[in-house]
Parts: structure tokens; sequence; C-alpha cells
């Protein structure tokens, strides 16, 4: 590598590793694993969603929770057919059946180990959703053993090989991360969310997701419901089914981080029934401005349990979750958690230094 792009690289990496947001519910030191991940290379997904969804892996379809990978879990563990302990021809399990591991923004993500792209039709803000075991405090056990996994070329030499793969100076990893990082600022907003308030869900899952639309019912949704921008009441909604349908069955809207979306009106965080709902240990928040559509869900009037709705200190203070400004009584994720937190651009082309590193090469490598 010339002293050049040396320099770039090293330049690079500093400006990466500090814009990187330090949630302290994700663990205490930033290099360090909780249950989310390590905050320089938090989990993305919504955790505790219920459902299931079916992924294809070879000839074989296997069922998993709607939740996977939201959060560092053994999500193979007795799922997958090599993982399943006792059968006629698996008396003993691979070591990555019992690692954890989870899905992870590759341009927020500040670990020595590369995050690796899916290839099972998962997507994350309109690419390919990438997964991390490292985050989680595991091993890739997954990788070793494919021959073609950029991971596994142990110099430059066998890297610059495989057309998909960039050497970073110390290791191997997939040239898609910086395509992926650098169309971030690009991607359709009434599909993916505004550039300052992207949506945080999956899509591309095929399965059926539980959410409560009341504190009695709970309704059938597709299992990427949130995932990205749309009526997702229109089909699974009871009121939506009827010939008068209210004007919420047609406003768009997706999940969103409470901390990085800076629209006009604040997200909301999710009704009560749901509130078991998690993004990265705060309670999932949705927006429909993000998706250029109308809140008419929780400003008609039937809904007092938002805090949005609360017009005095006295009732928003009667509500656990709230908390009142001086203007407005908001959730406690957005007036107090996510205001102690960095300051960032959630549609910004951000990189951890290991990416960074690797659109060095890119650039270098496509002059």
């Amino acid at each position: 590598m010339s002293p050049a792009s040396l320099a770039l690289f090293a330049s690079l990496a500093l400006v990466a590793s500090a814009i990187q947001p330090q949630h302290s519910f994700l663990s205490v030191e930033a290099s360090e694993p909780g249950h989310y991940g390590k905050g320089k290379c938090p989990c993305v997904g919504i955790d505790n969603l219920k459902g299931e969804m079916s992924l294809q892996f070879d000839e074989h379809y296997i069922k998993y929770p709607i939740e996977t990978g939201a959060s560092c879990e053994k999500w193979e563990d007795d799922r997958h057919p090599d993982c399943k302990a006792g059968t006629e021809l698996h008396n003993d399990v691979p070591a990555w059946c019992n690692q954890k591991w989870c899905y992870v923004d590759p341009c927020n993500c500040d670990i020595e180990v590369l995050p690796k792209q899916t290839i099972l039709g998962i997507e994350y803000q309109g690419s390919p959703a990438y997964w991390s075991y490292d985050t989680c405090g595991g091993k890739d056990a997954f990788s070793e053993g494919r021959k073609d996994a950029c991971v596994n070329q142990g110099n430059e030499a066998d890297c610059s090989k495989l057309e998909k793969c960039a050497w970073d100076g110390k290791q191997c990893g997939g040239k898609e991360a910086i395509q992926t990082c650098k169309d971030a600022n690009k991607l359709d907003e009434s599909i993916h969310g505004m550039e300052d308030c992207r949506c945080i869900g999956h899509a591309g899952k095929d399965g059926i997701a539980k959410l409560h639309i009341n504190d009695t019912h709970e309704v059938n949704y597709p299992a990427d419901v949130g995932g990205n921008c749309a009526a997702w009441e229109a089909a699974a909604h009871p009121a939506c089914k009827q010939e008068e349908k209210p004007s919420w069955c047609l406003q768009k809207w997706c999940w969103v981080d409470p901390c990085t979306c800076k629209t006009k009106t604040p997200p909301k965080a999710t009704m009560d029934a749901n509130s078991a709902l998690q993004f990265q240990g705060m309670i999932a928040h949705w927006s429909y401005e993000t998706c250029g559509s109308v809140d008419t869900w929780s400003s008609d009037g039937k809904n007092p349990e938002y805090c949005a709705s609360q017009k005095s200190d006295s009732d928003c203070q009667k509500l656990g979750k709230c908390s009142w400004t001086g203007k407005a009584c908001l959730s406690k994720e957005v007036a107090e958690v996510c205001k102690d937190q960095p300051q960032q651009h959630s549609g910004a082309y951000q990189l951890g230094s290991a990416v960074a590193g690797l659109v060095v090469l890119g650039t270098f490598a496509m002059a």
C-alpha cells in the first residue's frame, strides 16, 4: 500500500472511530459485548417480536423466530439441521451452532473482525443484511470451512484473487460493504425513510409476525412489518377490512431509532401491549413522518396511552414511560436516554475503521 493510501486510511479510521454512537444499554465498554452487541457495533432489528419465518439453507427450509438476529443469541442452536444433536447423522454439532451472533449495520461497525453479508434474502436499509459473531463475543466458526470466504484469505495476494474481496492492511473483507455505505444517503425515502430517520427493521422475511392492535387482540402481520415504509395495517388490521376504513389504514410507517431520528415530529414508543418490543435495549419506536405520511393513528383521540397525547406536565407524569420536556410529552427514550447520546446523522456515510480501510483500497483499486 502506498504512503498516500496509508495516510488516508489512518485519517478515515480516526474520524470513523470518533463518530461511533455509545449506547449505555449495549455494553459498559464499547469494545465489550452486551446483549445487543458491542457499543461500537450494535445489533440492529426489532427484538422480542413474536412470529416465525422460513429461511432456506441449501435444500432445507428452516423455521426461525421473527426476532432472529436482533440481539446476541445462539440462533442456530437446535434449529439448523446440522445443530440438532442426537440425530442419526449428527451426534456432534459444529462449533458455530453454539456461537452467538446478530445482524449489524456495516456502516456503524468499528470492530476488528469485519461483519459478513447474508445470502439468505434478509435486507437492511435496501441492502443484504450483515451479521457478526464478533460483536456478540463469539467466533465465526461458520465461515471457517468456506474456502471462498473473504475472511479465510490469509494474505493480500490470495485476497486479491477474489473479485468480491479487498485487503485492508490486516485482513480480507467483502468489497460490497463499500458500496452499501456509499449508497446509504441515496436511498429512496418513500421506502427506507428520511435520510435523518431511516427505517431500522429488516425486510425480505417470509413468514408471519404477531402484533397487538389493542390490549386484548393480537393479529398477524407480514414478517417484515415495519422493516421499511408501508401501510402495514391495510391488510392486517380488522378495521381496515371494513367498507369505511380509518384514515390510518393507508398511512405508511416503519420502525426507527429514537436516538438518530430527527423528524419534526419525534417518533413514538409502541403501545403498551407491544412494549416488550426492543431496539438495542430501548422500547421500539415508530414514525409515519419519516415515510412521508401523517400519523392519524395516535392523533385521532382514541389512543390516550401515547405520550404525545398528554398536553400537560401532570398528565404526562401519570404515564411512567413518558417525560415532560417543558413544552411536550415525549417517550423517556427520546426525552432523556437519547439526549445523553452523541448526536449523529442517521443516514450519513458513517464507517467503522475496518470498512473505512476497504473504502480506501476500493477507491485506489478503481482509480
